[in-house]
């Protein structure tokens, strides 16, 4: 079955609340729908999200070097869909955001052209998974709030931002969500915020205090290796990496030296078949895995939650944006209740369908 058209559309999420983290504040997210049509008109999708960590990929430059890609698919089979991928990667490495939606999009079609579901594709291990909710990095009174908005719709782990630009304006926050959010696990995303010896201070602070903190995510510059391998041993907090491990090469890098415990994985970082290969290399190696996003819709996150669900391989899942930004109408492979996303091992592909027809 051939590939027959390549659609690449603007897609802004406004977000529902302002997104503020170390790098800075959102409000909306201007991502790229790619719609990638096979000659029985299934379409398969995939999402480019717009994010505060890589302020370069921007939907032109996302775009441009996506409809570069486009005539090396047109006509070819789905069945290829593999050497495609790599195909896309080459063209478009620069920027690894777009290159994912592309490769999202095509795993999709393949999937959809076997009426298999993606979730299937990618192992069929579990039905459902259970995501934090992360909340941004504003006053310690917004967090509390959120924090019991959150416990009110059944969400027993939160991430919290903090910035490291005022440890002290920090750790008021994380008590504030703490005490607000009864028994719920935290996570504390610093976005590079710190460097190695403040965050060791606010990590053994955390640990002094006895709040239940269970990951420290990338706590320093992503170029600082020393200085997370330092705070991954002297703070006492399991410790993440995600803007470090950028790539595939970067994540390997780490899994194999060991750097930290947790690595975080984003398709938007290195698609599906590179996530594959770092998912069998971490288990090979002992290394935990988390699994986040970037601000994608329902959309392009129902190919992250087919990954998770399917491999059953993460021990930190943090699929949220779809309740942090406003989605289009749409319909895809999960369902929500509360912090629980349930996979329906019924649809093809990822089950997306948009624009939403309505029914009569």
């Amino acid at each position: 079955m051939r590939i027959t058209g390549v659609g690449i559309l603007p897609l802004l999420l406004p977000m529902r609340r302002p997104f503020i983290t170390a790098l800075g504040r959102k409000e909306m997210s201007r991502n790229l729908l790619i719609a990638l049509r096979l000659e029985n008109k299934t379409q398969g999708y995939g999402e480019a999200s717009s994010s505060l960590a890589w302020p370069e990929e921007t939907p032109q430059a996302m775009g441009a070097l996506l409809r570069k890609a486009i005539p090396h698919l047109l006509g070819k089979e789905i069945r290829r869909y593999r050497s495609l991928i790599r195909e896309v990667w080459e063209i478009c490495k620069e920027h690894p955001t777009a290159a994912s939606a592309m490769e999202c999009a095509l795993w999709d079609a393949f999937a959809r052209s076997r009426k298999v579901s993606l979730w299937r594709l990618l192992g069929g291990r579990r039905r459902s998974v259970t995501t934090g909710l992360t909340l941004s990095a504003g006053t310690a009174d917004e967090a509390a709030e959120a924090a019991r908005s959150a416990g009110r719709n059944g969400f027993r782990k939160l991430k919290v931002k903090v910035t490291g630009k005022d440890p002290d304006e920090d750790l008021r926050r994380v008590i504030a969500v703490h005490r607000a959010a009864g028994g719920a696990a935290l996570w504390i995303d610093a976005n590079q915020g710190f460097d190695s010896e403040r965050a060791i201070r606010f990590a053994l602070e955390v640990r002094r205090r006895k709040l239940p903190v269970r990951l420290f995510e990338q706590p320093v510059p992503r170029e600082d290796l020393e200085g997370l391998a330092r705070v991954a041993k002297e703070g006492g907090l399991p410790v993440a990496a995600d803007e470090s491990a950028r790539s595939a090469e970067e994540t390997g890098r780490l899994i194999h030296r060991k750097i930290v415990p947790v690595i975080n994985v984003k398709l938007a970082k290195c698609g599906l078949s590179s996530a594959l290969w770092i998912i069998g290399l971490a288990r090979s190696r002992g290394v935990k895995l988390m699994i986040g996003c970037m601000a994608e819709s329902g959309i392009g996150l129902s190919h992250s939650v087919a990954l998770a669900c399917g491999t059953g391989a993460f021990d930190f899942i943090d699929l949220d944006s779809f309740l942090l930004t406003q989605s289009p109408p749409h319909r895809n492979n999960f369902r929500a209740s509360g912090e629980r996303l349930t996979i329906d091992p019924a649809c093809g592909g990822t089950g997306v369908e948009f624009p939403l027809r309505r029914t009569p």
